[in-house]
Protein backbone atom coordinates (compact mmCIF):
# COMPACT_ATOMS: atom_id res chain seq x y z
CA UNK A 1 0.00 0.00 0.00
CA UNK A 2 3.20 2.43 0.54
CA UNK A 3 4.00 2.20 -2.92
CA UNK A 4 0.71 3.03 -4.02
CA UNK A 5 0.94 6.04 -2.01
CA UNK A 6 3.58 7.30 -3.15
CA UNK A 7 2.99 6.93 -6.81
CA UNK A 8 -0.39 8.76 -6.34
CA UNK A 9 1.63 11.61 -4.65
CA UNK A 10 4.08 11.40 -7.67
CA UNK A 11 1.27 11.80 -9.97
CA UNK A 12 -0.72 14.80 -8.44
CA UNK A 13 2.40 17.02 -8.64
CA UNK A 14 2.57 16.04 -12.19
CA UNK A 15 -0.33 16.76 -12.65
CA UNK A 16 -0.30 20.25 -10.82
CA UNK A 17 3.04 21.21 -12.66
CA UNK A 18 1.55 20.22 -16.20
CA UNK A 19 -1.59 22.66 -15.33
CA UNK A 20 0.97 25.47 -14.60
CA UNK A 21 2.73 25.40 -17.87
CA UNK A 22 -0.44 24.71 -19.69
CA UNK A 23 -2.38 27.70 -18.25
CA UNK A 24 -3.81 26.21 -15.19
CA UNK A 25 -5.05 28.07 -11.93
CA UNK A 26 -1.81 29.46 -11.58
CA UNK A 27 -1.46 31.02 -15.29
CA UNK A 28 -4.57 32.46 -14.83
CA UNK A 29 -4.27 34.12 -11.13
CA UNK A 30 -1.21 36.10 -12.46
CA UNK A 31 -3.10 37.29 -15.57
CA UNK A 32 -5.70 38.49 -13.65
CA UNK A 33 -3.70 40.56 -11.02
CA UNK A 34 -2.11 42.18 -14.10
CA UNK A 35 -5.54 42.57 -15.66
CA UNK A 36 -6.61 43.94 -11.95
CA UNK A 37 -3.63 46.18 -12.01
CA UNK A 38 -3.92 47.67 -15.51
CA UNK A 39 -7.91 48.28 -14.31
CA UNK A 40 -6.58 50.12 -11.18
CA UNK A 41 -4.25 52.37 -13.48
CA UNK A 42 -7.07 52.87 -15.85
CA UNK A 43 -9.59 53.89 -12.87
CA UNK A 44 -6.56 56.33 -11.43
CA UNK A 45 -5.66 57.89 -14.66
CA UNK A 46 -9.26 58.01 -15.02
CA UNK A 47 -9.34 59.56 -12.05
CA UNK A 48 -6.89 62.02 -12.88
CA UNK A 49 -8.19 63.01 -16.27
CA UNK A 50 -11.40 63.75 -14.50
CA UNK A 51 -10.07 66.12 -11.93
CA UNK A 52 -8.06 67.73 -14.40
CA UNK A 53 -11.30 68.06 -16.94
CA UNK A 54 -13.39 69.25 -13.24
CA UNK A 55 -10.09 72.22 -12.52
CA UNK A 56 -9.85 72.77 -16.37
CA UNK A 57 -13.86 73.56 -15.95
CA UNK A 58 -13.77 75.85 -12.63
CA UNK A 59 -10.39 77.51 -13.64
CA UNK A 60 -12.87 78.57 -17.11
CA UNK A 61 -15.11 79.27 -14.83
CA UNK A 62 -13.52 81.98 -12.49
CA UNK A 63 -11.70 83.37 -15.66
CA UNK A 64 -14.92 83.83 -17.17
CA UNK A 65 -16.66 85.29 -13.86
CA UNK A 66 -13.30 87.32 -13.42
CA UNK A 67 -14.07 88.65 -17.06
CA UNK A 68 -17.58 89.90 -16.36
CA UNK A 69 -16.49 91.90 -13.52
CA UNK A 70 -13.56 93.41 -15.27
CA UNK A 71 -16.24 94.39 -18.30
CA UNK A 72 -18.85 95.63 -14.67
CA UNK A 73 -16.39 97.56 -13.37
CA UNK A 74 -14.90 99.16 -16.55
CA UNK A 75 -18.69 99.71 -17.30
CA UNK A 76 -19.01 101.39 -13.95
CA UNK A 77 -16.29 103.34 -14.20
CA UNK A 78 -17.31 104.87 -17.27
CA UNK A 79 -20.03 105.90 -15.82
CA UNK A 80 -18.93 106.59 -12.85
CA UNK A 81 -16.04 108.79 -14.42
CA UNK A 82 -19.02 111.24 -16.47
CA UNK A 83 -20.50 111.60 -12.79
CA UNK A 84 -17.08 112.11 -11.05
CA UNK A 85 -16.18 114.75 -13.72
CA UNK A 86 -19.57 116.45 -13.99
CA UNK A 87 -19.36 116.29 -9.71
CA UNK A 88 -15.41 117.93 -9.75
CA UNK A 89 -17.03 120.72 -12.26
CA UNK A 90 -19.70 121.53 -9.53
CA UNK A 91 -17.39 121.47 -6.87
CA UNK A 92 -14.96 123.69 -9.00
CA UNK A 93 -17.37 126.05 -9.90
CA UNK A 94 -19.02 126.17 -5.73
CA UNK A 95 -14.75 126.57 -4.87
CA UNK A 96 -14.36 129.44 -7.13
CA UNK A 97 -17.85 131.13 -6.28
CA UNK A 98 -16.48 130.44 -2.23
CA UNK A 99 -13.02 132.14 -2.89
CA UNK A 100 -14.50 134.98 -4.50
CA UNK A 101 -17.02 135.91 -2.00
CA UNK A 102 -14.45 135.30 0.59
CA UNK A 103 -12.06 137.54 -1.01
CA UNK A 104 -14.43 140.27 -1.82
CA UNK A 105 -15.77 139.84 1.86
CA UNK A 106 -11.64 140.21 3.10
CA UNK A 107 -10.92 143.13 0.78
CA UNK A 108 -14.24 144.73 1.47
CA UNK A 109 -14.15 144.88 4.85
CA UNK A 110 -10.22 146.12 4.58
CA UNK A 111 -11.78 148.87 2.06
CA UNK A 112 -8.97 148.08 -0.38
CA UNK A 113 -11.40 147.30 -3.40
CA UNK A 114 -14.84 148.48 -4.12
CA UNK A 115 -18.14 146.13 -4.70
CA UNK A 116 -17.43 147.12 -8.16
CA UNK A 117 -15.55 149.24 -10.47
CA UNK A 118 -14.98 152.78 -11.10
CA UNK A 119 -14.77 152.85 -14.78
CA UNK A 120 -14.53 156.78 -15.09
CA UNK A 121 -11.71 157.54 -17.30
CA UNK A 122 -9.70 160.40 -17.06
CA UNK A 123 -7.72 161.32 -20.08
CA UNK A 124 -5.69 164.46 -21.53
CA UNK A 125 -3.61 165.12 -24.21
CA UNK A 126 -0.75 167.49 -24.33
CA UNK A 127 -0.50 169.53 -27.58
CA UNK A 128 2.01 172.31 -26.48
CA UNK A 129 4.93 171.26 -27.72
CA UNK A 130 5.06 170.25 -31.31
CA UNK A 131 8.53 168.18 -30.44
CA UNK A 132 5.99 165.74 -28.17
CA UNK A 133 2.88 164.46 -28.68
CA UNK A 134 1.76 163.18 -25.41
CA UNK A 135 -1.60 161.83 -23.48
CA UNK A 136 -2.18 160.41 -20.21
CA UNK A 137 -4.98 158.42 -19.30
CA UNK A 138 -5.98 157.08 -15.71
CA UNK A 139 -8.89 154.65 -13.92
CA UNK A 140 -9.58 154.05 -10.29
CA UNK A 141 -11.02 150.34 -11.36
CA UNK A 142 -11.58 148.16 -8.75
CA UNK A 143 -9.69 150.17 -6.04
CA UNK A 144 -11.63 152.28 -3.35
CA UNK A 145 -9.50 155.09 -3.96
CA UNK A 146 -6.69 156.18 -6.41
CA UNK A 147 -3.32 156.60 -5.62
CA UNK A 148 -1.22 156.58 -9.07
CA UNK A 149 0.42 160.24 -9.85
CA UNK A 150 1.74 161.49 -13.09
CA UNK A 151 4.04 164.06 -14.52
CA UNK A 152 4.51 165.32 -17.84
CA UNK A 153 6.58 168.40 -18.64
CA UNK A 154 7.31 169.23 -22.32
CA UNK A 155 9.18 172.43 -21.39
CA UNK A 156 11.63 171.03 -19.69
CA UNK A 157 14.14 172.34 -18.01
CA UNK A 158 13.36 175.97 -18.48
CA UNK A 159 9.02 176.23 -19.52
CA UNK A 160 10.10 176.90 -23.08
CA UNK A 161 7.03 175.41 -24.84
CA UNK A 162 9.32 174.66 -27.97
CA UNK A 163 11.95 172.80 -25.65
CA UNK A 164 13.46 169.37 -27.25
CA UNK A 165 13.49 168.01 -23.92
CA UNK A 166 10.35 166.37 -22.17
CA UNK A 167 10.34 164.81 -18.57
CA UNK A 168 7.77 162.06 -17.75
CA UNK A 169 6.96 160.10 -15.10
CA UNK A 170 4.68 157.75 -13.51
CA UNK A 171 4.11 157.40 -9.11
CA UNK A 172 2.03 154.12 -8.50
CA UNK A 173 1.53 154.73 -4.26
CA UNK A 174 0.24 152.03 -1.90
CA UNK A 175 -0.81 152.56 1.87
CA UNK A 176 -2.16 155.85 0.86
CA UNK A 177 -1.38 158.24 -1.85
CA UNK A 178 0.42 160.88 -0.32
CA UNK A 179 3.91 159.62 -1.16
CA UNK A 180 2.75 159.19 -4.66
CA UNK A 181 1.75 162.87 -4.38
CA UNK A 182 4.91 164.73 -2.95
CA UNK A 183 6.88 162.67 -5.37
CA UNK A 184 5.18 164.84 -8.46
CA UNK A 185 5.90 167.73 -6.84
CA UNK A 186 9.45 167.17 -5.93
CA UNK A 187 10.76 165.51 -9.00
CA UNK A 188 10.85 167.78 -11.30
CA UNK A 189 12.06 170.50 -8.91
CA UNK A 190 15.55 167.62 -7.98
CA UNK A 191 15.60 166.84 -11.57
CA UNK A 192 16.36 171.01 -13.01
CA UNK A 193 18.54 171.29 -9.33
CA UNK A 194 20.52 168.28 -10.30
CA UNK A 195 20.63 169.25 -14.09
CA UNK A 196 21.82 172.71 -13.14
CA UNK A 197 24.53 170.85 -11.35
CA UNK A 198 25.62 169.43 -14.55
CA UNK A 199 26.76 171.90 -16.79
CA UNK A 200 29.09 170.90 -18.66
CA UNK A 201 26.81 167.99 -19.58
CA UNK A 202 23.27 169.74 -19.49
CA UNK A 203 21.45 167.47 -20.84
CA UNK A 204 21.85 164.53 -18.43
CA UNK A 205 20.05 164.43 -14.94
CA UNK A 206 22.08 162.81 -12.09
CA UNK A 207 18.53 160.95 -11.09
CA UNK A 208 19.98 158.70 -8.42
CA UNK A 209 20.80 161.89 -6.55
CA UNK A 210 17.56 162.59 -7.37
CA UNK A 211 15.61 159.59 -6.20
CA UNK A 212 17.89 159.70 -3.35
CA UNK A 213 17.51 163.34 -2.19
CA UNK A 214 13.51 162.87 -2.27
CA UNK A 215 13.55 159.91 -0.23
CA UNK A 216 15.36 162.14 1.98
CA UNK A 217 13.06 164.90 1.97
CA UNK A 218 10.17 162.12 1.87
CA UNK A 219 10.97 160.96 5.69
CA UNK A 220 10.70 164.80 6.89
CA UNK A 221 7.36 165.44 5.11
CA UNK A 222 5.40 161.92 4.76
CA UNK A 223 2.53 161.65 7.55
CA UNK A 224 1.28 158.35 6.97
CA UNK A 225 3.39 155.08 6.01
CA UNK A 226 2.74 155.27 2.51
CA UNK A 227 5.57 154.39 -0.21
CA UNK A 228 5.03 154.27 -4.28
CA UNK A 229 7.31 153.01 -7.31
CA UNK A 230 8.75 155.73 -9.64
CA UNK A 231 9.31 155.53 -12.90
CA UNK A 232 11.20 158.73 -15.05
CA UNK A 233 12.36 159.50 -18.52
CA UNK A 234 14.08 162.19 -19.94
CA UNK A 235 13.95 162.54 -23.28
CA UNK A 236 16.60 164.87 -25.21
CA UNK A 237 17.33 164.55 -29.07
CA UNK A 238 19.89 162.62 -28.69
CA UNK A 239 19.19 160.07 -25.72
CA UNK A 240 16.11 158.72 -24.11
CA UNK A 241 16.92 157.86 -20.27
CA UNK A 242 15.14 155.75 -17.76
CA UNK A 243 15.39 155.89 -13.75
CA UNK A 244 13.03 153.50 -11.96
CA UNK A 245 12.22 151.76 -8.24
CA UNK A 246 9.61 149.35 -8.03
CA UNK A 247 7.71 147.57 -11.12
CA UNK A 248 6.11 150.70 -12.98
CA UNK A 249 7.68 150.39 -16.07
CA UNK A 250 9.02 152.62 -19.08
CA UNK A 251 9.09 150.70 -23.08
CA UNK A 252 10.27 151.91 -26.33
CA UNK A 253 8.65 151.37 -29.38
CA UNK A 254 11.64 150.71 -32.22
CA UNK A 255 10.54 149.80 -35.03
CA UNK A 256 7.78 147.78 -33.85
CA UNK A 257 9.89 146.15 -31.22
CA UNK A 258 9.74 146.73 -27.00
CA UNK A 259 12.79 148.18 -26.15
CA UNK A 260 12.59 147.88 -21.87
CA UNK A 261 14.11 151.16 -20.69
CA UNK A 262 13.18 149.44 -16.62
CA UNK A 263 13.54 146.36 -15.23
CA UNK A 264 11.05 145.41 -12.05
CA UNK A 265 12.61 145.54 -8.57
CA UNK A 266 10.92 142.08 -6.83
CA UNK A 267 11.75 140.91 -3.38
CA UNK A 268 12.62 137.19 -4.98
CA UNK A 269 15.58 138.65 -7.51
CA UNK A 270 18.43 137.22 -6.62
CA UNK A 271 20.45 140.39 -5.74
CA UNK A 272 17.64 141.85 -3.75
CA UNK A 273 16.84 139.02 -2.02
CA UNK A 274 20.54 139.10 -0.88
CA UNK A 275 20.27 142.45 0.33
CA UNK A 276 16.69 141.92 2.01
CA UNK A 277 18.42 138.67 3.99
CA UNK A 278 21.48 140.50 4.92
CA UNK A 279 19.74 143.53 6.39
CA UNK A 280 17.31 140.72 8.62
CA UNK A 281 14.40 140.41 6.33
CA UNK A 282 12.79 137.54 4.74
CA UNK A 283 11.17 136.94 1.43
CA UNK A 284 7.81 135.32 1.76
CA UNK A 285 5.34 134.92 -0.74
CA UNK A 286 7.77 137.09 -2.95
CA UNK A 287 7.44 140.04 -0.46
CA UNK A 288 9.55 141.65 1.84
CA UNK A 289 8.86 140.14 5.23
CA UNK A 290 5.75 138.34 3.50
CA UNK A 291 4.49 142.15 3.26
CA UNK A 292 5.49 144.43 0.53
CA UNK A 293 5.54 143.64 -3.25
CA UNK A 294 8.53 145.37 -4.67
CA UNK A 295 12.10 145.47 -2.72
CA UNK A 296 13.18 148.81 -4.06
CA UNK A 297 10.58 152.22 -3.60
CA UNK A 298 9.95 155.67 -2.73
CA UNK A 299 9.16 156.19 1.55
CA UNK A 300 7.90 152.92 2.75
CA UNK A 301 10.25 154.31 6.05
CA UNK A 302 9.43 150.95 7.65
CA UNK A 303 11.69 149.09 6.01
CA UNK A 304 14.07 151.19 5.99
CA UNK A 305 14.84 151.61 9.77
CA UNK A 306 18.17 149.97 10.26
CA UNK A 307 20.05 152.60 11.68
CA UNK A 308 23.35 150.37 11.77
CA UNK A 309 22.76 150.06 8.17
CA UNK A 310 23.40 152.99 4.96
CA UNK A 311 20.02 154.33 3.02
CA UNK A 312 21.67 151.60 0.16
CA UNK A 313 21.41 148.55 2.26
CA UNK A 314 17.79 148.95 3.72
CA UNK A 315 15.53 146.15 3.27
CA UNK A 316 13.67 148.79 0.89
CA UNK A 317 15.90 151.44 -0.69
CA UNK A 318 15.45 154.20 -3.43
CA UNK A 319 18.41 153.52 -5.07
CA UNK A 320 17.15 153.42 -9.00
CA UNK A 321 18.64 151.54 -12.19
CA UNK A 322 18.95 153.43 -14.71
CA UNK A 323 19.28 152.57 -18.37
CA UNK A 324 20.40 155.00 -21.19
CA UNK A 325 19.82 154.89 -24.87
CA UNK A 326 20.41 156.81 -27.74
CA UNK A 327 17.71 157.62 -30.34
CA UNK A 328 17.55 156.19 -33.67
CA UNK A 329 15.20 157.03 -36.86
CA UNK A 330 12.95 153.84 -35.95
CA UNK A 331 11.96 155.14 -32.48
CA UNK A 332 8.22 155.66 -32.54
CA UNK A 333 7.01 156.08 -28.94
CA UNK A 334 7.63 155.86 -25.28
CA UNK A 335 5.23 154.18 -22.93
CA UNK A 336 5.08 154.43 -19.17
CA UNK A 337 2.84 152.88 -16.88
CA UNK A 338 2.12 151.21 -13.55
CA UNK A 339 1.51 147.66 -12.91
CA UNK A 340 -1.85 147.83 -13.30
CA UNK A 341 -1.33 147.79 -17.03
CA UNK A 342 1.82 145.78 -16.75
CA UNK A 343 0.02 142.79 -14.52
CA UNK A 344 -2.03 142.27 -17.74
CA UNK A 345 -0.16 143.25 -20.82
CA UNK A 346 3.73 142.68 -21.23
CA UNK A 347 5.83 145.14 -23.00
CA UNK A 348 5.41 143.75 -26.45
CA UNK A 349 1.76 142.99 -26.06
CA UNK A 350 1.28 146.76 -24.87
CA UNK A 351 3.56 147.90 -27.61
CA UNK A 352 1.51 145.76 -30.67
CA UNK A 353 -1.76 146.83 -28.86
CA UNK A 354 -0.96 150.64 -29.07
CA UNK A 355 0.31 150.02 -32.49
CA UNK A 356 -2.83 148.33 -33.86
CA UNK A 357 -5.10 151.08 -32.54
CA UNK A 358 -2.95 153.53 -34.29
CA UNK A 359 -2.88 152.20 -37.71
CA UNK A 360 -6.89 151.98 -37.25
CA UNK A 361 -6.23 156.18 -36.79
CA UNK A 362 -7.04 156.24 -32.97
CA UNK A 363 -5.71 159.27 -31.18
CA UNK A 364 -3.67 158.38 -28.26
CA UNK A 365 -6.07 160.20 -25.89
CA UNK A 366 -8.46 157.37 -27.50
CA UNK A 367 -5.83 154.55 -27.29
CA UNK A 368 -4.91 155.33 -23.31
CA UNK A 369 -8.65 155.07 -22.54
CA UNK A 370 -9.26 152.10 -24.27
CA UNK A 371 -6.15 150.56 -22.75
CA UNK A 372 -7.64 151.33 -19.44
CA UNK A 373 -10.81 149.54 -20.58
CA UNK A 374 -9.35 146.19 -21.73
CA UNK A 375 -6.96 145.98 -18.96
CA UNK A 376 -9.76 146.25 -16.33
CA UNK A 377 -10.80 142.57 -14.75
CA UNK A 378 -14.31 141.93 -15.70
CA UNK A 379 -17.16 141.45 -12.49
CA UNK A 380 -18.44 137.58 -11.62
CA UNK A 381 -21.56 136.94 -13.84
CA UNK A 382 -24.49 138.91 -11.83
CA UNK A 383 -22.68 141.47 -10.66
CA UNK A 384 -20.34 141.21 -7.70
CA UNK A 385 -16.38 141.00 -7.38
CA UNK A 386 -13.53 140.75 -9.98
CA UNK A 387 -13.05 137.40 -11.85
CA UNK A 388 -9.56 137.66 -11.93
CA UNK A 389 -6.87 139.65 -9.52
CA UNK A 390 -5.09 140.64 -12.84
CA UNK A 391 -6.48 144.22 -13.59
CA UNK A 392 -7.99 145.16 -10.14
CA UNK A 393 -5.33 148.04 -9.60
CA UNK A 394 -5.16 151.66 -10.02
CA UNK A 395 -3.98 152.38 -14.11
CA UNK A 396 -1.89 154.90 -15.21
CA UNK A 397 -0.41 155.25 -18.51
CA UNK A 398 1.60 158.05 -20.49
CA UNK A 399 2.36 157.94 -24.49
CA UNK A 400 4.50 159.88 -25.66
CA UNK A 401 5.11 160.47 -29.27
CA UNK A 402 8.74 161.16 -30.77
CA UNK A 403 7.56 163.50 -33.34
Amino acid sequence: MAPKNKKGKGNNAGNNNAKGKNGGPAARTKKQAEAEEFERVLADLSKVTEAVGRERAEQHRRDEQARRGRLERLQESKKGGIEEEFDMMLRRKYQKQHFQQLLQRLLTTQRLYLDAPNTDVNCEEITKNKHFGVAVGEMQGWRASMEDKHLVDVTFPDGAEDSEEGLFCVFDGHSGKECAERCSELFPRLARLYLARNKGSCSVINFESVFMEADMLLEQQLTDQSGCTAVSVHITPQRITCASVGDSRAVLCREGSAVALSEDHKPENTLERERIEAAGGTVSDNRVNGQLAMSRAMGDFSYKMQKNLDSREQLVIAVPDTISVERENGDAFVVLACDGIFDVLNNQELIDLICRKKAEGKTNKQICGEICHECLAPPAEGGGFATRSEGTDNMTIIIVDLN
